[in-house]
């Protein structure tokens, strides 16, 4: 070695001092990252540079002879070197599959070449040559190319062009430091070029490649250095995000390039690195393209504003609700999607139930009121019509077979019997009002009506619909009011025909089910065993619209005048429900089908004896009744019906009035109002007199009596209850009965 080195190989030293430090930094990179194997290869290239910038400076100082071999040896393995490492980075970073491949036979080759390079003078020759560097203090030497030296270097050139192809034609998100290492590979490349036509004898200052080299390397410490700094500050939000309950993901260049474990939860499966439109595809198609057109104009730097909500079908699950807030950000230096996902599947099923159940205390609260009118009205009907059933009757009793008057006085009764079936279905309509259950089966009920005067009007309004009746021969019994479910009965069939637009058909069926699972219904259906039965028909359906109302007193959208009063739906709501059952409606355009589920009872039936007596063997004989009742002209009918029963019938207006009179008398009977204005009621009075006389005996009539009230009374030993309007024989009935007593 000279006392003195040239000046321009200061450079050189300087170089691969630098590329050593540059080695050092990025294996310091690579031991902090260890899941980037491409750290470790950008620092075999500054470790290859730093081979190289050695080699030169060599080459610059050292005379002919070992020492200068030595150093053209070592820039040959140095350029080996970074081929094998440029290939390795090229691979690692782009993701480029068959990189165990390249290396396997690559890394073969390469060895080989070595051995080649080191132990023949095949590739460097023992021979030097001067090239024309121009303002040296000495003429540099260095090692000729042997006879497969140019081999050698065609083969380092096309490798390094196929590189730099690789870099130029991929395009994937991963590749987003391409721009910057292509410059870097450039100038290398260019500098290379440049001491390839120097060695051609072409004059210059000095060799440049080195510096190509290091231009390079510094590029692949930026590449490493920036892509460290953004995996550190990704690593300290995924440590932030793990712990978040909702889904968090990033969205680049099409890609889901980050997603915290959340996101995995709530999508099904690890969606980190798959493509946006992959995961389109497992979203509810009415959903995609809108989800793609957010997406696209957050890219686009526009601000959708407000939450997106889309639906997403799981691989073998139900299908799910997600809330989604997106926002556009930079994201390692690039345009980005951040969103963040939540499920709101059970939010939405739970406000839906909410809303539902809302509606269903606003529409009880509204039957309920609507019920208390009815009741109302309805007792205040009966008390009106009292006069129109019972004096026609009483009438009738006194004319002869051939009077005149009769046909009248007949229509007269009859218009009030009408009148009184719709009173009865207002009392049904009016909740809580006492009904008396017994034992009976739902197909003898259908059986019954298709047996009526009723039935066969229908039909006469309706001769294009067939109406079917498929029963079940061993349907379960249930405990509930004979009147109350045929009139269910009447009106679902009633409601059936009239839907139909010309020719169709109404089935009527019956069946036993055993529900393992609660089923929706307007009310749901709890688990058990039902006896069902089904009323469906093939007209045009009902509206959706309507389906809420259907059940309201007076909603109806039927024929004035052919199909009643619009009570028909409201009798079987109440109804049902007051036999503890359940109703279940399907209906679309090719019809509607009614559901009703009754509880079962193990009690027999039991067929009453229908007894009608003679007026004769309903009189009495002379016994004392006291009436109790608040209208006058109710007084009236009882008084004269009771004597023409042959009772001695008193009268008082009120309950006080009524204790009053049992404290200096006595009577054999109380024919009892329940519903007193201005005082006691019935169940008061009743009670303050047993106080008088223990074993008073009493029948109680009303026209509206709620179920407490008579429970009330019958605790206390009443036995018969009687509905006004009064007929003669049932009142007759039930007064010797409780005489008799």
């Amino acid at each position: 070695m000279p006392e003195q080195i040239i000046p321009q190989s200061a450079g050189s030293l300087a170089v691969a001092v630098m590329a050593l430090i540059m080695a050092f930094l990025q294996l310091t990179f690579r031991f902090r990252k260890p899941q980037f194997s491409w750290y470790g290869w950008g620092a075999a290239i500054s470790f290859s540079g730093m081979l190289y910038a050695v080699g030169i400076f060599f080459e610059y100082n050292a005379p002919p002879g070992p020492l200068n071999h030595f150093a053209g040896l070592l820039e040959y393995t140095a350029v080996l070197f970074l081929i094998h490492s440029l290939y390795g980075f090229t691979f690692s970073y782009l993701h480029i599959k068959g990189s165990h491949l390249y290396h396997t036979v690559a890394g073969i080759f390469h060895g080989l070449v070595i051995i080649c390079l080191w132990s023949t003078d095949l590739i460097v020759a023992d021979r030097f040559v001067s090239p024309l560097l121009i303002g040296l203090a000495r003429p540099y030497l260095e090692p000729a190319l042997g006879p497969l030296g140019v081999f050698f270097v065609i083969y380092c050139v096309l490798a390094s062009i196929s590189a730099l192809t690789l870099w130029i034609r991929h395009s994937g998100p991963d590749a987003r430091h391409r721009k910057p290492y292509l410059f870097g590979m450039s100038i290398w490349m260019i500098l290379g070029l440049h001491d390839g036509i120097v060695s051609l004898g072409v004059p210059s200052f000095q060799y440049v490649m080195e510096y190509g080299f290091f231009a390079y390397s510094v590029v692949v410490l930026w590449i490493l250095f920036d892509n460290f700094v953004a995996v550190s500050a990704e690593d300290t939000y995924r440590t932030i995000t793990e712990l978040a309950n909702d889904g968090i993901t990033v969205i680049q260049d099409g890609t889901l390039v980050f997603a915290n474990p959340a996101c995995r939860t709530s999508i099904g499966r690890d969606v980190l690195g798959c493509g946006f439109e992959e995961l389109l595809d497992i979203v509810s198609p009415e959903d995609r393209e809108t989800l793609r057109r957010h997406c696209q104009d957050l890219l686009d730097l526009q601000d959708p504003s407000g939450l997106f909500v889309f639906r997403l079908n799981r691989p073998n699950e139900e299908e799910r609700t997600m809330e989604i807030r997106a926002n556009g950000i930079r994201y390692r230096n690039r345009p980005a999607v951040l969103a963040v996902m939540r499920d709101v599947t059970e939010r939405i099923r739970e406000e839906r139930a909410r809303k539902e159940n809302e509606e269903k205390i606003a529409r009880l609260r509204k039957m309920e009121s609507l019920g208390v009118l009815a009741g109302g009205v309805a007792h205040d009907l009966n008390n009106v019509l009292s006069g129109i059933i019972s004096y026609p009757e009483l009438m009738l009793l006194g004319l002869p077979e051939d009077s005149p008057l009769r046909k009248p006085i007949t229509a007269i009764q009859d218009s009030g019997k009408r009148a009184v079936a719709i009173v009865q279905d207002l009392l049904t309509v009016a909740r809580g009002v006492t009904t008396h259950k017994e034992p009976l089966n739902l197909n003898d009920t259908i059986r019954c009506y298709l047996d009526s005067p009723e039935y066969r009007k229908l039909m006469s309004y309706h001769p294009a619909v067939t109406i079917t009746a498929n029963l079940a021969p061993e349907l379960f019994d249930i405990k509930g009011s004979s009147s109350h479910i045929g009139k269910v009965v009447m009106n679902l069939v009633s409601n059936a025909a009239e839907a139909i637009e010309g020719h169709g058909q109404v089935v009527i069926s019956t069946m036993n089910r055993y529900l393992d699972r609660p089923l929706k219904g307007c009310n749901d259906i709890p688990i058990g065993e039902y006896s069902v039965m089904v009323v469906e028909d093939d007209g045009p359906g009902i509206h959706p619209d309507d389906l809420g109302r259907i059940f309201e007193p007076f909603y109806t959208k039927k024929v004035m005048g052919r199909s009643g009063t619009g009570l028909g739906l409201a009798v079987v709501w109440n109804a049902v429900q007051d036999h503890q059952g359940y109703i279940k409606i399907t209906s679309n355009t090719e019809g509607t089908r009614f559901e009703l589920y009754f509880p079962p009872t193990r009690e027999e039936i039991t067929i009453p004896a229908r007894e009608s007596l003679p007026l004769e063997r309903l009189q009495g004989h002379g016994e004392t009744i006291l009436i109790v009742d608040d209208l006058e002209d109710q007084r009236d009918i009882c008084r004269l019906m009771l004597e023409r029963l042959k009772y001695q019938p008193r009268a008082v207006s009120s309950g006080e009035a009524a204790v009053g009179y049992l404290k200096t008398h006595t009577v054999d009977l109380l024919l009892l109002d329940m519903t007193l204005n201005g005082g006691m009621d019935g169940g008061e009075t009743y009670e303050e007199i047993k106080k008088i006389h223990p074993r008073q005996k009493a029948v109680i009539i009303s026209g509206l009596a709620e179920r407490d009230a008579i429970g009330q009374t019958g605790e206390l030993g009443v036995r018969y209850f009687l509905e006004k309007p009064l007929i003669l024989e049932k009142l007759g009935m039930a007064v010797k009965r409780e005489l008799e007593r």
